[in-house]
């Protein structure tokens, strides 16, 4: 009977039986695919070797609904959610780039002037606008700065975003050369300058992409007049890089080879920044930004994107065999995910859908025409200040010196871009305030942010982008082709299998600071992934 009595404790709901606790790991590795949608995976995965995705599929956890909360699913905004756990209502990263009425200025989301690149005289860079901590600030912290965190990427507001504010290094590259701002060093590490002194992206002028798999796999046309020529390189396969330095570095960019090199480079920074060597657990933060451009140019259906993803599959097999070779995969924790997803060339869409391409102009010049016709004409330039989608700023200014309500103005704009065919809603700044103070938990209330935010939100109907060209595809929409992505973790802490829940983008960060034994991210608006950690 005694040990009846200790089984039946042992199995009381509450209790459970003691283990051993699972180590931090050594090195946490976040892997972001730039514009890579949740479908490819399952597209894709016949083309998949066994050390790559794979690996993360089959030892790992998948879920399979991850998505994105907040509607304007961008680069940066998406990049800002990943170890944040916040959207761009907390965040402040509203966009790529956003209008400042005080300075009557575009801002750039990585943009600081009181800071100077290193390796390019470009403009300076860093992470002032994240108005949020990052994983990395917070185990910076809760090591007394003894982790290493470093960011790579082929985009400045990548690398910026995943770093946070007190990276040890984030890198992105200029030219034919990876670089950093004053922001975070005075002068790129002697591995960084050796790095680039090799020249290896110049090695790639005048290089063919040629398919990388049996030409029988890739199905559909390889030739849409709807695709871009990107810097000469052609629509069809082979693409020839070419040996004239401006066009080079515009097709490096639009082309696998770019991921080749930020691997390596990565590589590097592991092994000279001595990553996951220690008890202290480091992070290492990696945008594939390649992928996005050629996603853009050739659509989600080309062989193009096919071949990029077969590309980085094999990318991904080498890294994770240096890894572990390197800290072992045991000590580490990978996560991988995307920023956004990407919508369909129109023109390759089922005509019945409404498929189109709308210039946001035309929705600007209704709203303009508008507020004119119930206020007047108003001083250049004009009631519509600024526009770029999904937000109209309007001309407060003048609305002030005229005596017409803010909100008056709104409406009467929000009533002309609900009028444009192709438009599927439009709210006021007015109202999206009051969805937050509500608590209403839309994708638009998710993305405003009263400081930075226009005065009218728009979003257009299903397969219609916003275009002024007639060749390429973008994203940026609520819609799940851009906002549903990949979300799989690997490492001793995960239970692995598929998880078939709903889950969103921003419960990374609560879920790596669990993993990592840290506080989460003030303002964090994720959930611990609790069903997956051991």
């Amino acid at each position: 009977m005694k040990w009846l009595g200790i089984l039946l404790l042992l199995l009381t709901p509450g209790r459970v039986l003691a283990q051993e606790p699972v180590a931090k790991p050594k090195l946490v590795v976040v892997l972001v695919i730039d514009q890579f949608r949740a479908d490819y995976l399952r597209r894709f995965r016949p083309h998949f070797g066994g050390g790559g995705f794979n690996l993360l599929l089959r030892r790992g956890a998948n879920f399979r609904q991850a998505e994105y909360q907040h509607a304007i699913t961008l680069t940066c905004p998406g990049h800002a959610v990943i170890l944040t756990g916040t959207h761009a209502n907390i965040n402040g990263i509203v966009a790529n780039q956003w209008y400042d009425p005080r300075s009557g200025r575009q801002v750039y989301c990585a943009a600081d002037s009181s800071a100077t690149l290193l390796g390019s005289s470009q403009p300076g860079r860093s992470p002032r606008n994240l108005l949020a901590a990052t994983i990395g600030d917070q185990l910076k912290a809760a090591t007394g700065g003894r982790s290493r965190v470093i960011t790579v990427a082929g985009k400045d507001r990548a690398a910026i975003m995943l770093g946070g504010h007190q990276a040890d290094g984030a890198y992105w590259m200029e030219d034919s050369v990876f670089v950093s701002s004053t922001y975070y060093m005075q002068e790129l590490p002697s591995w960084v300058q050796q790095f680039n002194a090799s020249g290896r992206v110049k090695s790639y002028a005048g290089k063919t992409w040629t398919r990388v798999l049996p030409r029988a796999a890739y199905t559909g046309l390889d030739d849409v007049a709807a695709e871009e020529n990107v810097a000469g390189m052609g629509r069809i396969f082979s693409h020839r890089l070419s040996d004239s330095t401006a066009r080079f570095l515009d097709a490096f960019k639009s082309s696998p080879f770019q991921n080749e090199v930020l691997f390596e480079f990565a590589m590097n920074a592991v092994s000279s920044e001595k990553l996951g060597e220690d008890d202290e657990p480091d992070l290492l933060g990696v945008s594939l930004s390649a992928n996005d451009l050629i996603g853009h140019a050739f659509g989600p259906g080309s062989h193009e994107v096919l071949d990029v993803t077969a590309r980085t599959d094999r990318l991904l097999e080498r890294f994770f065999t240096f890894l572990d070779q390197r800290v072992g995969l045991g000590h580490t924790v990978v996560v991988l995910t995307a920023d956004h997803g990407v919508a369909p060339l129109p023109e390759t869409v089922e005509p019945t859908s409404g498929a189109a391409r709308l210039n946001p102009a035309r929705i600007a010049a209704a709203a303009e025409a508008a507020l004119k016709a119930q206020f007047g004409a108003a001083p250049a330039p004009g009631w519509v200040l600024y526009t770029s989608t999904p937000w109209l700023y309007l001309n407060s200014k003048a609305l002030r010196q005229r005596g017409i309500a803010q909100e008056e103005a709104e409406r009467a704009a929000r009533a002309a871009v609900r009028g444009v065919r192709g438009v599927h809603q439009a709210l006021t700044a007015t109202e999206l305030r009051q969805q937050q103070h509500s608590g209403t938990a839309s994708g638009a209330a998710f993305s405003f942010h009263p400081e930075r935010s226009g005065h009218v939100y728009f979003e257009l109907e299903p397969f219609v982008i916003p275009a002024r060209e007639p060749t390429g595809t973008t994203h940026g929409s609520p819609w799940s082709y851009d906002t549903r992505v990949p979300l799989l973790w690997m490492g001793a802490a995960v239970r692995r299998g598929a998880y078939a829940g709903p889950v969103s983008i921003a419960d990374i960060a609560p879920t790596l600071a669990a993993i990592l034994g840290i506080a989460t991210p003030a303002g964090s608006q994720g959930r611990v992934l609790a069903e997956m950690l051991r």
